[in-house]
C-alpha cells in the first residue's frame, strides 16, 4: 500500500533532503477531491502540496493509499502535553478542538511512527468523568428481575413464576420485574467499566504518565459502590437525555475506548499501535492550551483566554501587567532577529481593538500596549514560566512587542 509521509509544515522530501518531485506527481494522478475543509487530507495543499498544522493519520485513497504527518520537533511528546490540560478542568470543553479520530473509516496499517492515540481519548475521558463526578453521579430506572416474597412489584413473570414457585407450591412467591430509580444504572456501570480498563492500560505508563494513575484513581472511588457488569447489548441500549452533555460525551467516549481494545483486558497492555482508524492532532490548538495550563499555573486569574474584541479573539490578556499575549507554534521565533509580519500585524490590530483595551482598562488613545509571542523553543531550562517574566526578549524591530521561548516535553 502506497504512503505518503510528510513533516508538519513542509512539503515532500527525498533522502537527500530534496523535494522529492516523483511523489508529488503520484499525488497529483491521484486527482484527489479536495472538500472545503482545512483537515481534509490532514490539511494537505492542493496547490503546492504542503501540509499545515495537522498532524496524524488519513486515507488518500481507502484500502490504496494513505497520508501521514509527523510533528516538525523531533521526539515531542504530545500526549504529555495533553495530559497536562487535566489539571484545569475549565480547558476540557476546548478538548473536541484538539483531536479528532474517524472510527467509522477502515482502520491503516503504517510502521511510519508509533502514535500514542489511545491517551487522547483517555484524557477526555477523564475529563469529562471528572465534571460528573464533581456534578454528582445521576440515577435512573434501572430494569431489575426479583423472585419477592408475598408481595407484588411491577409485572409478574408468568414463564418464571410457573415454574419457581407454582411447580414448587412455593404459592407466597411471586417472580416480578420492575424499576427501580437507582445510581446503579447502565450508564455509570459503563463508565466503571471503562475507568477499570483505563486503569489496567494506565500501569503500562505509570511512570511516563503518572498523573494518568492520580487522576483514574481519584475517580474510581467515587464508584465504589457501582458495579461493573454491563453486557454489550447493554451498552448499546443506553440512552441519555440531552440535558447531560458530559454523560451523553462521557459515555460516547468510553464506548470508544472499549471499542479501541476490543473489549479485552488483555488489549490494555499492548502500547504499540500500527494499526490505527483515521485520525488528527492539531498542534497549534494544542499548544495554544498547553501554555494556556503553564499560565494558568504562574498566574491564575490574572489571565484571560480568548477575549474577544472588535477585530477578533486574542489568545490571553494579562489584566495586571496590560499585556496582549498570543501563541504562535512556529520555530522562526527561536532565532534571534526573525519573524513573521502577518503576526505582527494581527497583534497590533488586537492592541488597537477597543473592545480589548477596555478590558485591560485602557481609555487613553495614544496609549501603546505591550505585546507578546509565546513560541516553542530548545531551550530546556524554560519548561514554566515559574521565575521568569514574559516579556522576556525584545523584538527590537518593533516597539512594545516581546517574546517568550517554552519549551515542549519530549519522548524519552
Amino acid at each position: 500500500m502506497e504512503q505518503f509521509n510528510f513533516i508538519e509544515h513542509k512539503t515532500l522530501f527525498n533522502q537527500n533532503n530534496e523535494i522529492d518531485k516523483k511523489k508529488i506527481a503520484q499525488l497529483k494522478d491521484l486527482n484527489l477531491d479536495f472538500v472545503e475543509n482545512e483537515v481534509c487530507f490532514l490539511g494537505l495543499n492542493p496547490f503546492n502540496y504542503t501540509v499545515s498544522y495537522y498532524i496524524g493519520i488519513d486515507w488518500l485513497k481507502e484500502k490504496e493509499c494513505y497520508i501521514t504527518v509527523e510533528p516538525k520537533i523531533k521526539d515531542l511528546d504530545y500526549v504529555k502535553m495533553f495530559i497536562q490540560c487535566l489539571k484545569h478542568q475549565e480547558i476540557s470543553k476546548y478538548f473536541r478542538e484538539i483531536y479528532n479520530i474517524d472510527f467509522k473509516k477502515p482502520k491503516i496499517k503504517t510502521s511510519a511512527i508509533n502514535w500514542d492515540l489511545t491517551p487522547f481519548l483517555i484524557v477526555h475521558f477523564l475529563s469529562l468523568v471528572e465534571k460528573i463526578v464533581n456534578q454528582g453521579l445521576r440515577s435512573n430506572y434501572i430494569v431489575r428481575e426479583e423472585n419477592l416474597n408475598s408481595k407484588i412489584k411491577g409485572k409478574i413473570i408468568f414463564q418464571q413464576q410457573i415454574k419457581k414457585n407454582i411447580a414448587s407450591k412455593r404459592e407466597d412467591r411471586y417472580c416480578c420485574r420492575f424499576q427501580e430509580y437507582n445510581v446503579n444504572c447502565l450508564e455509570n456501570r459503563l463508565l466503571k467499566k471503562t475507568l477499570l480498563y483505563v486503569q489496567r492500560y494506565s500501569k503500562c505508563y505509570r511512570e511516563k504518565y503518572p498523573e494518568l494513575i492520580q487522576q483514574q484513581n481519584k475517580l474510581l472511588s467515587a464508584f465504589e459502590n457501582i458495579s461493573d457488569e454491563i453486557s454489550y447489548s447493554e451498552i448499546k441500549r443506553i440512552k441519555i437525555n440531552r440535558l447531560f452533555k458530559e454523560y451523553i460525551e462521557a459515555t460516547e467516549l468510553a464506548k470508544q475506548i472499549l471499542h479501541s481494545f476490543g473489549y479485552s483486558y488483555k488489549n490494555t497492555e499492548e502500547s504499540k499501535q500500527n494499526e490505527l482508524p483515521p485520525f488528527w492532532i492539531d498542534m497549534s490548538k494544542l499548544f495554544e492550551l498547553y501554555v494556556y495550563c503553564l499560565l494558568k499555573e504562574e498566574y491564575a486569574n490574572e489571565i484571560l483566554y480568548q477575549t474577544s474584541g472588535k477585530y477578533g479573539e486574542v489568545d490571553f490578556l494579562k489584566i495586571n501587567e496590560k499585556l496582549i499575549i498570543d501563541t504562535k507554534y512556529k520555530k522562526i521565533y527561536d532565532n534571534e532577529d526573525k519573524y513573521k509580519i502577518e503576526d505582527i500585524r494581527q497583534l497590533s490590530g488586537y492592541a488597537r481593538d477597543k473592545g480589548i483595551l477596555k478590558k485591560l482598562n485602557i481609555t487613553i488613545d495614544n496609549e501603546v500596549v505591550d505585546c507578546v509571542i509565546i513560541y516553542p523553543c530548545d531551550d530546556t531550562s524554560k519548561r514554566c514560566f515559574a521565575g521568569r517574566i514574559i516579556k522576556e526578549e525584545k523584538i527590537e524591530q518593533f516597539t512594545k512587542f516581546y517574546k517568550c521561548g517554552i519549551w515542549l516535553p519530549r519522548k524519552q
